[in-house]
């Protein structure tokens, strides 16, 4: 495993609980329209969601329970949570006023909750892409074992030359 990833998956952890804290922020200001709205409460979601279940899973299981960490079901949380860090700062994005118009301090936490959003989403896209390296390594070293095996015919015998022969069921 690459000696950068665990680095990384701190400052992940440590953007989403900035991402929690923002949003806990703009959930408690209730003198605006921002407190109530579902893209906040979906970037609070992305924020649980990357520290209680992607984060630790990503970080631990390829370490210490390698028998639950799949070489696709990284990739494919990689994928998800990356997925969920994207539509959700463009949603929001989308949906604030223009930094011109933005002069109280809940709309500045937006701003930053947009920022911090797309940098964990970079962040993701950076581990998902290695991750997807890693499987495509891994299955052409797998093919290239299988190719390096010894072929067997329907008779049983092997074809690499050798007086030796096994039965298919041995195989």
């Amino acid at each position: 495993m690459l000696s950068w990833i665990y680095p990384l998956r701190i400052v992940q952890a440590i953007l989403s609980l900035a991402t929690i804290g923002l949003t806990a922020y703009e959930i408690a200001s209730l003198y605006d329209e921002w407190s109530y709205s579902n893209v906040i409460y979906y970037m609070l979601f992305n924020g649980c969601w990357t520290t209680a279940i992607a984060v630790p899973y990503l970080g631990l299981a390829p370490v210490a329970y390698p028998r639950f960490s799949h070489e696709i079901a990284i990739p494919l949380i990689e994928l998800l949570t990356g997925g969920l860090w994207l539509s959700g700062w463009i949603a929001l994005a989308v949906m604030i006023p223009s930094p011109g118009a933005c002069h109280y301090s809940s709309c500045h936490a937006l701003q930053a909750l947009i920022v911090v959003g797309a940098i964990q989403w970079a962040t993701f896209v950076v581990t998902n892409t290695f991750a997807i390296i890693d499987v495509k390594n891994s299955r052409r070293n797998a093919k290239n074992h299988r190719n390096d095996a010894p072929e067997m015919t329907a008779a049983g015998a092997n074809t690499n030359g050798n007086n030796t022969t096994a039965t298919a069921d041995a195989v």
